[in-house]
């Protein structure tokens, strides 16, 4: 779970970005993190694609924003993205807690609709943030000594006062926010295609940010199926936007639960291995049989 952080209000971030050259390659500044803790979702997303996790346990709130869009293209034309892994105290007495409220939101509108790096960044919380991530900012922070996290840290604040200042923040937090439905489940699944879905769960991320519920909210993009969902743990609210082709998991949220979406990863590849040794020795029964059978010789009639 999230380590405790005492009365330290100050947002910690780390940022996996390239620069334009060959030779600046993707790279976490200000250094590489100790706790890499999203990596616990490796085998429900791909993190060379886009995907949003947040945690929080009504204290602190972690989250890893990946594969956001930017209007900066490498020396080959390729668009390129930034991810951006931050934790702070929940409550939204920063502004570096509200600008995040509003990269989630934004990234996974852009999520839904497709959107490709270098689209729809000019506005916005994702648009501060990319001004600030400029290809200047982003040269000096390869040039820069290792281990210069206040580098990072200064340019999220920067990003984060950009977005007060064109009252992006004040509009966001002035925004009615919707209830979590009293008939939705504690842990549900939905297609990111399902706009009511992408409502909730954009208001449970609110309300994880906030401080006034605990739990996950996940946009994952490696689930072929219900049985791959990750289970909830005991008491949190967990959401889950599944990034996947339309019609697999449907628009409107349904439960997460039961004993099949509550096997890991492992145990599914285990029955897997079973089925395909049982149907291996099946058919090499019926290959000796067939010639058993092929061998014996035919009776004159």
């Amino acid at each position: 779970m999230i380590r405790p952080r005492g009365e330290d209000t100050t947002v910690r971030a780390h940022v996996l970005t390239r620069g334009r050259r060959t030779q600046d390659d993707y790279t976490f500044f200000a250094r590489l993190p100790e706790d890499r803790w999203w990596e616990q979702y490796a085998a429900y997303a791909d993190f060379d694609y886009p995907l949003l996790l947040l945690e929080a346990d009504g204290a602190s709130w972690r989250a890893y924003l990946g594969g956001m869009a930017t209007s900066r293209e490498d020396a080959t034309g390729t668009p390129i993205r930034l991810s951006l892994a931050m934790e702070g105290r929940c409550g939204r007495e920063t502004g570096t807690t509200t600008l995040t409220a509003a990269l989630v939101e934004e990234h996974i509108q852009a999520l839904a609709a497709g959107g490709h790096a270098g689209e729809g960044v000019k506005e916005g919380a994702i648009g501060c943030l990319d001004q600030v991530f400029d290809e200047a900012a982003v040269t000096a922070l390869f040039a820069a000594r290792p281990g210069k996290e206040k580098a990072v840290e200064d340019l999220v604040d920067a990003a984060a006062r950009r977005f007060a200042d064109t009252g992006g923040a004040s509009a966001h937090t002035a925004r009615p926010r919707p209830r979590h439905p009293s008939e939705l489940p504690d842990a549900w699944v939905a297609g990111i295609g399902g706009g009511e879905a992408r409502t909730v769960f954009v208001a449970h991320a609110g309300a994880l940010l906030d401080g006034t519920t605990t739990g996950r909210a996940l946009v994952l993009n490696s689930l072929p199926d219900h049985d791959a969902l990750p289970g909830p743990e005991p008491g949190e609210r967990l959401a889950v936007l599944a990034d996947a082709p339309e019609g697999r998991f449907g628009t409107v949220p349904v439960a997460i639960g039961g004993k099949a979406s509550g096997r890991s990863p492992a145990a599914r590849g285990d029955t897997q291995l079973v089925w395909a040794a049982l149907v291996g020795a099946t058919a090499a029964l019926l290959f000796l049989l067939g010639r058993r059978r092929g061998g014996r010789p035919h009776r004159n009639t």
